[in-house]
């Protein structure tokens, strides 16, 4: 496998982690849609009557979608959770500080470009130096992470 084909791999899998999180900001930023909706509806209570149609009863159906999207939302922040312990535990392997520094920032901290090479006061470019050597430090340090990778896509 190349260099290339290397780094590619690592960035997958560090793609899952920006996925899972930008999929969870989704699920919580519709919750947050579907509240405001059931504070900007008027409801009118009325008595008791008996229709055959039956009313729908769209405050009830709301509040189930919620409860269903806040359960979805956290089973997926305990994903989310342990693909970040299971990152840092990875890129904890890398003997080069600046290399794990750069990947936690990137990939766990979800950091844009500009505000990493601020923070280690560094040009971007070189920062997409020390972020090229970190993936392929990644993938030597994990050998076993192309193996596994590979197997998951078997199944």
């Amino acid at each position: 496998m190349t260099d290339k084909e290397l780094s590619q791999r690592a960035k997958e899998y560090f793609a899952q982690i920006r996925k899972t999180d930008r999929l969870i900001r989704r699920l919580t930023d519709t919750v947050n849609t579907l509240r405001s909706g059931l504070t900007s509806q008027s409801y009118e209570l009325k008595p008791d009557k008996v229709q055959t149609s039956g009313a729908k009863d769209t405050l009830g159906e709301t509040v189930v979608k919620i409860i269903a999207l806040k359960d979805d939302i956290n089973a997926r922040i305990d994903e989310l959770v342990d693909m970040k312990k299971d990152a840092f535990n990875r890129i904890g392997k890398i003997p080069d500080l600046d290399q794990q520094n750069v990947l936690i920032g990137r990939y766990i901290q979800m950091k844009k470009w500009e505000d990493l090479a601020a923070e280690f006061e560094y040009t971007t470019q070189w920062l997409f130096e020390i972020h090229g050597k970190a993936l392929l430090s990644f993938c030597t340090a994990n050998a076993d992470f192309l193996k596994v990778d590979s197997d998951r896509l078997k199944v």
